[in-house]
């Protein structure tokens, strides 16, 4: 019985990571983080593409989990604070992602909620891992 419960234990412990998982991943881009709170009061973006600017997400609380210090050798990252809203359900959409010769062309919607929502206001968030260290241009 001691045998099958450290075969178990090794299994569970070789089976866990550090980082979590994005919450949408395709070749070009991952959807590290979302939230409906956490955001700044009004609506911008921020490109991170040197290392002293990546040092405030690896020190955030919520978004540290989703990346590693070297990420930042072979990838851009996009913050996006959709400003303060007046319910829940605000979410983006990654539409199109763009690679040409020079640059990476990113185009993200801002997608309201439908039916019925939260009454409390929000400030939602998101930061996605662009897997290139081409400029960025936002659309």
């Amino acid at each position: 019985m001691k045998k099958y419960s450290l075969i178990l234990f090794a299994i569970v412990l070789t089976s866990c990571t550090s980082t979590k998982k994005p919450l949408e991943s395709k070749p070009l881009y991952d959807v590290l983080f979302g939230s409906d709170y956490g955001g700044g009061s009004f609506q911008f973006y921020e490109i991170i593409s040197e290392e002293n600017e990546f040092q405030m997400l690896l020190g955030d609380e919520m978004i540290k989990s989703y990346v590693k210090k070297e990420d930042i050798k072979t990838s851009n990252f996009i913050l996006i604070n959709m400003g303060e809203k007046a319910t829940g359900g605000y979410t983006i959409n990654v539409e199109k992602i763009e690679e040409l010769a020079d640059k990476i062309i990113v185009t993200i919607k801002e997608i309201p909620p439908t039916g019925m929502t939260t009454s409390v206001i929000t400030k939602p968030c998101y930061v996605i891992k662009i897997k290139s260290k081409k400029p960025i241009e936002i659309k």
